[in-house]
């Protein structure tokens, strides 16, 4: 069986796919194994290093995408311009940490340059509704002992909007299936339906990490081993 640093990478890659397939996906960087030392290993793509941003927390969340897309800082970057960023850490053949982000654009610049384009294309309804407020989100997972505190910052937990001190508690570990089909079902569900689009069966979950004190707490639930 394969390791589950290869079968993170072949989940993204398989995700990849089929969003080009669907013509969701204007433009993506593929997923590969980065050997970082002994049994220590990055799934990363070719422009993302590490599992930071590489951006300073001040900026206006404007100019943090910007120099995300600009620099080409992720993996698939959808046709209403939303960053999906995917990088997992693996130590001695277990998840170390992860950082899963969907960064939608501030400004829907395509829609203003052209409009004609989105008004005949029904897989855009979603995205140009003059209500839709654009909130980034992403999911966290960080397993060492000096970061991880029941309640205040979980192993794994989700972000809303860039608020340093949100962090709500999710159960496990997201692989790349289940959160690139959480983005889809979440915002992208008319286009998705539109085209058909069916993600290929998940090869991996992980185990619950989830601490007593934060199952009494609001929290989210993924897939994972029982």
């Amino acid at each position: 069986m394969a390791t589950a640093y290869r079968r993170v990478c072949g989940e993204i890659n398989s995700a990849i796919r089929v969003l080009i397939e669907s013509g969701l996906v204007d433009d993506q960087n593929f997923a590969f194994i980065d050997r970082q030392g002994k049994n220590n290993y990055l799934v990363r793509h070719q422009n993302q290093s590490a599992l930071t941003t590489s951006v300073s927390r001040e900026l206006p969340y404007a100019d943090m995408y910007l120099q995300q897309r600009r620099k080409r800082y992720f993996n698939m970057l959808m046709l209403d311009g939303a960053i999906l960023q995917m990088t997992y850490e693996f130590r001695d053949g277990e998840l170390t940490r992860h950082r899963l982000a969907f960064l939608p654009s501030p400004v829907l610049l395509e829609y203003q340059n052209f409009p004609e384009l989105y008004d005949e294309e029904v897989l855009y309804a979603d995205v140009v509704e003059k209500h839709i407020v654009a909130t980034p989100l992403r999911f966290d997972y960080d397993s060492r002992r000096d970061i991880a505190h029941p309640v205040v910052h979980p192993v794994s937990h989700l972000t809303l909007g860039q608020y340093v001190g949100c962090r709500i508690p999710v159960t496990a570990g997201v692989t790349p299936h289940s959160f690139v089909e959480f983005i889809l079902n979440s915002f992208y569900r008319s286009a998705a339906e539109t085209v058909g689009l069916k993600l290929s069966s998940p090869s991996i979950r992980f185990n619950p990490c989830i601490a007593r004190d934060e199952l009494r707490v609001v929290h989210i639930s993924v897939p994972s081993y029982l």
